[in-house]
């Protein structure tokens, strides 16, 4: 009778731990199927547009996850990244960093590359996504962001001077999203286009028209160290 009790509790538990690890799959599905999320009800966004046209042209298009090296015009990137900083951890690597940085501030194409502008077309009025940080420009009376700048990594424009106008893109949002942080990364969805936004925050070469924002557990960045 002790080994048939046993025999049971053992066929419970394995059964129970089967259910477990099912109901862990299924949830990590969930948050990584948007579509398949949206069909049983579950929606992963923190934000999403009740502009109608604005979803229909988002959902028309096959969208593109973009990355931020992607926005920058060639020939900048190649002067930016002469001046990539890596990490130091030596006085060697400390005293470059700092040679880096002395010959940074003479270049005149690095200092125009930091200024910059200039956009590309490549995803002008394309479906993307893309990943980064919120910077809050106002907000609107019930207290929800109204006008913000997506930039690659955190305190860019708030704790440390901004990255170059290509590489901030502003975005204007309708009512509704209230949570969110300063230290999150978010994924927002949307149609590119290219366009100046000057703020004394900072300005932007490119716009967002956000169709959706969820949280990002990734480091945004793909091209500065950090």
């Amino acid at each position: 009778m002790k080994n048939t009790n046993k025999s049971k509790f053992a066929m419970r538990f394995f059964a129970g731990l089967l259910a477990l690890i099912g109901l862990a799959y299924v949830y990590a599905y969930i948050n990584s199927h948007t579509d398949f999320a949206s069909w049983l009800g579950f929606s992963p966004y923190l934000y999403e547009t009740d502009d109608i046209a604005l979803q229909q042209k988002y959902s028309s298009q096959s969208a593109n996850a973009i990355q931020w090296s992607q926005l920058l015009p060639p020939n900048e990137k190649q002067i930016l990244q002469q001046y990539q900083q890596q990490q130091a951890s030596t006085p060697t690597e400390f005293a470059d960093n700092i040679l880096l940085s002395l010959r940074a501030s003479v270049d005149e194409e690095y200092s125009a590359a930091m200024n910059s502008i200039n956009s590309v077309d490549t995803f002008d009025g394309k479906a993307v996504s893309i990943a980064g940080f919120i910077v809050p420009i106002d907000y609107a009376e019930d207290k929800s962001l109204s006008n913000i700048f997506i930039v690659p990594y955190y305190g860019a424009c708030l704790h440390f001077p901004p990255p170059p106008p290509n590489q901030i893109i502003f975005a204007q949002l309708g009512k509704g999203f209230t949570e969110f942080e300063l230290t999150q990364a978010y994924r927002l969805r949307g149609i590119m286009r290219r366009g100046l936004f000057e703020d004394p925050l900072g300005t932007s070469a490119y716009i967002l028209d956000v169709v959706s924002i969820e949280p990002f557990a990734d480091n945004p960045d793909d091209f500065r160290q950090h």
